[in-house]
């Protein structure tokens, strides 16, 4: 969670303003705020805590956590689609493809026991709006790689899994930066964000060659930083420089106990700065 929450913060000012010319730019500014990838995220954590506590089925939390914490916050930056969704009470699955349902994904990847279980849970966060292929595509690969990344697989082992059941990614990023251009889709925004990560040395340069790559920089740098968390951890200062810009208690508790429940206790191959040890 904090890997795709920092990401999202440090994308957020590059999304529709200056694109980052260079690797080297500042991460965290004043203009900076989480937008809708940081709420929708933490509302998949809360209801995937809440289904898991409940044994009662994960749908009716993930609809009604979504509709919550999003309500909370109209104006995280919500396209229209998904804004008439969350305002309504009723409303059903409206065959978006865009990128909403890989962005929110992560908790899947660490409240599952096996990868089938992390797929199946990710089908299911993406499915209660986007339930059109791609997304559904996109979140379950997302999650998978964050599964993978978990049990201490190598970059090969997860870009071959991801290679044979998802995606080619069979460009590098030095030849997709040229002609990229802003996308929502899925299939054209996804795929981008995991070849961040492949090609990404630690946590840090992962969210910035996301950032770098100048599509939709706060959504693509919080799905790469979700899946580099899961394989190198975060450092803490990245996360306490982020800490200011994440303001709602509520919120903050939230993520403190998904970590406390999930992550704390299965991140064991880090260590204490977030590098990553072999297991």
């Amino acid at each position: 969670m904090k890997g795709a929450i920092i990401g999202d913060i440090a994308g957020s000012v590059y999304e529709f303003g200056a694109a980052a010319s260079s690797l080297d730019f500042p991460l965290f500014v004043r203009q900076d705020r989480f937008t809708d990838d940081t709420v929708t995220t933490v509302a998949v954590a809360a209801a995937l805590m809440e289904g898991k506590k409940s044994h009662c089925g994960y749908l009716e939390p993930l609809r009604r956590q979504l509709r919550y914490w999003c309500r909370k916050y109209p104006d995280a930056g919500f396209g229209g689609m998904f804004r008439r969704w969350f305002r309504s009470d009723r409303a059903p699955a409206y065959g978006s493809y865009g990128n909403g349902a890989a962005m929110r994904v992560s908790p899947a990847g660490w409240v599952a026991d096996s990868l089938a279980e992390a797929q199946e849970l990710a089908e299911l966060t993406a499915a209660v709006s986007h339930d059109h292929p791609q997304a559904v595509k996109g979140a379950v690969a997302v999650a998978s790689a964050i599964f993978l990344a978990r049990q201490g697989q190598s970059k090969a082992a997860i870009a071959d899994y991801l290679r044979q059941y998802f995606y080619p990614l069979d460009k590098r990023l030095a030849q997709i930066r040229p002609a990229y251009q802003f996308t929502c889709d899925t299939e054209h925004s996804v795929p981008e964000a995991i070849e961040c990560f492949l090609e990404g040395t630690d946590y840090e340069d992962t969210i910035r060659k996301a950032i770098w790559l100048n599509g939709d920089t706060d959504t693509q740098a919080a799905i790469a930083g979700s899946i580099a968390e899961a394989y190198y951890g975060v450092p803490d200062v990245l996360w306490q420089q982020a800490l200011p810009y994440v303001d709602d208690e509520e919120m903050k508790g939230v993520i403190c106990d998904f970590y406390q429940q999930y992550i704390d206790s299965r991140g064991k191959h880090f260590d204490f700065n977030g590098n990553r040890e072999e297991i």
